[in-house]
Order: structure tokens, then sequence, then C-alpha cells
């Protein structure tokens, strides 16, 4: 038995080392209706940005061109968000919504290739930590993660995107969103 225990001890010391490095959930927590509120308010409005990463787009972990993309999410009641994207090569609509039992915020969204994205938003001190799912028309997927970092005095949101090491996944990129109005 202690010999079980030792082993169950020493198996859980040496994962979480593994965790810290790849930045994974640690310090996240179950949402909230009020940080669902709060999610909504930092989001709503007309972005744009310069990205290396469209979720939507074939250019998913492209690593030398930027694209221009301009992202719409309009506050349509306590329940729910809407959203529009165009750039690159398609154009994306979404849904925001609370999930009371997931306790996350999940943003359901489809491309007009066919890409389905389901992101689900925790927070992670003032900010969020992402995990998206994505499945392309033919079938393959792709798992992301994201921590998302809204500035909303300066109006811009900085995504910090890690993929899965797949053939079409991302190291790690930055892209910066910069609010055009509310």
């Amino acid at each position: 038995m202690k010999k079980l225990l030792l082993s169950v001890l020493l198996a859980s010391i040496s994962v979480n080392p593994v965790f810290g490095d790849h930045h994974k959930k640690q310090d996240v927590r179950p949402a909230t209706k009020e940080d669902f509120i709060r999610f909504m308010k930092s989001s709503q409005g007309m972005w744009r940005a310069e990205v290396l990463s469209v979720i939507s787009d074939n250019s998913l972990g492209n690593k030398q061109k930027k694209t221009t993309y301009y992202w719409h999410s309009v506050f349509q009641n306590s329940s729910c968000m809407t959203s529009f994207g165009s750039g690159g090569k398609n154009s994306i609509k979404g849904l925001t919504f609370y999930d009371p039992i997931a306790k996350a915020v999940i943003r359901t969204a489809v491309s007009s290739d066919g890409t389905i994205s389901r992101s689900t938003h925790m927070p992670k001190g003032d900010q969020w930590y992402r995990e998206t799912n994505i499945t392309k028309p033919d079938g393959t997927t792709v798992k992301l993660n994201s921590d998302v970092i809204h500035n909303d005095e300066d109006g811009i949101t900085t995504i910090i995107i890690r993929g899965d090491g797949s053939k079409s996944s991302v190291g790690e990129q930055k892209n910066v969103w910069y609010r055009q109005h509310k």
C-alpha cells in the first residue's frame, strides 16, 4: 500500500511541470453569469487586426503573411451575443452564450467554407483562457488554446494562441485586435 501511495504521489509531481510549461488551464476558475456579462462588454463592437492566424480560413498556422480581419460582436441581450467576421478567404458567423452546466462562456461559429469552431472561455484572473476545437469541412480537427487579454481602457485585445502540433497548428502566435467602435 505504501508503494502504491508513493507511486501515485511521484506521478502527480512529475506531471505538474508539463502543464506549467504549456500555459494550460493554470489559475482558471468556473465562469459565472456576471463573468459572461463582463466578457460580452469587453468583446462587443467592431474590431480590426492584422493577424497571422485566421481560425476560419486555411491561413491557420500561417507564419509569413498577415491577413486583415474584421470582427463585429453585438450584445443581443443578457443571454447572447452575435458575431460576424470577415477577412482572408471566408466570412464567419458566431453565437456566444453562457453555459451554466459547463460554467463557461461558449462561442460557436461556422465559416462560409463550412469550418466549425467551438470555443470555451474561462476566467483566468481578470482575463480569459480559451480552448478551441475546430472541424474543417474535410473532417480534420485542430485543437487550440489561447490566453485572451482585454485592455478595455485602450480598446485592445491580445490573443496568444497555441496549437496542437498538427500540420495546421500554431506553435505560439500573438494577434492584437484594435477596437474600431463599440
